[in-house]
């Protein structure tokens, strides 16, 4: 499969250690020295990214953020994203590769509400413990960059105390909905992740998650005032996005792939769901560039 934007690995970035599993640099240097990195493109490992002064706008899987001091973006492998900064941004890019939080923490990446959703936003605004954040990503490169003993390990306790404050933090900015009903949402997203190429029927992961169609629908409605059928519609929808973006696939066969045995059909569903078709999006794609 023929590839129109970058699939960045850790080896790609400059001064990357060949056999780590994990990455970090000044944003402002990482713009630097990494000429073509604010085009879109996507990784093969989980990025974390602090934003301390500064401003533009950060496009993650086709939705577009403005840029602002004490902001902290979120992205799982195989997102799209690009970024228009201003001259004067600083910040911290933190990169990670699955394996290396799992040899500690396990699953504990997959629960992360900011990471493996496409409802929740891949964005952080803090505001009180800015200074604490500043901090933490400060720590942490003097480690990476100091490569003292037991340097790996310490590293990871500084990502571990990131995300878990991070995620403390985003916790209390969601909405008071009975947390119960966040997990059967994000139980939906795991299963639709999994099984949205093959299963198109509501009926069947209600089914799975032992709920009937109309709960999960009630519940989708409560938690995102979205019924279940939008959610499925969205996640066929960004995929859709990220073949028109990183294939030469034809429309017909990306239809295909998604489950559309008409083309027409496809094209109707892409346009009611986007505003534009296919064609339209992926002509879009090669203006810009």
């Amino acid at each position: 499969m023929q590839s129109n934007v970058p699939v960045y690995k850790l080896h790609s970035f400059p001064r990357h250690e060949p056999e780590a599993l994990f990455y970090m640099t000044r944003l402002e240097k990482l713009v630097q020295e990494f000429k073509g990195i604010d085009k879109p493109h996507s990784h093969t490992f989980y990025l974390v990214m602090w934003i301390g002064t500064g401003g533009g706008t950060h496009t993650i899987d086709f939705k577009t953020y403005n840029l602002a001091p004490n902001q902290l973006y979120f992205l799982t492998p195989g997102q799209v994203h690009s970024w228009q900064l201003s001259p004067d941004i600083q910040g911290y890019n933190l990169f990670l590769e699955a394996n290396f939080f799992r040899s500690r923490f396990g699953n504990r990446l997959q629960q992360y509400p900011f990471f493996h959703s496409h409802q929740h936003q891949p964005l952080l605004e803090v505001s009180d413990q800015k200074g604490l954040f500043q901090d933490l990503f400060s720590y942490a490169f003097q480690e990476y960059e100091n490569r003292r003993l037991n340097r790996s390990e310490v590293f990871l306790s500084y990502i571990h105390i990131i995300l878990e404050t991070a995620n403390r933090l985003y916790s209390q900015q969601l909405t008071e909905t009975d947390t119960h009903l966040y997990d059967r949402i994000r139980q939906y997203e795991d299963l639709l992740e999994k099984h949205f190429l093959t299963t198109r029927e509501v009926g069947a992961y209600a089914e799975k998650m032992n709920l009937t169609p109309n709960y999960l629908n009630h519940i989708c409605k409560k938690v995102l005032s979205k019924t279940a059928s939008q959610l499925l519609h969205e996640r066929q929808v960004i995929e859709a996005q990220r073949l028109l973006t990183h294939t030469t696939q034809s429309i017909k066969e990306i239809g295909f792939l998604l489950g559309f045995d008409d083309p027409s059909y496809f094209v109707r569903f892409f346009k009611k769901q986007t505003g534009s078709t296919p064609a339209d999006f992926r002509q879009q794609l090669l203006n810009n560039r």
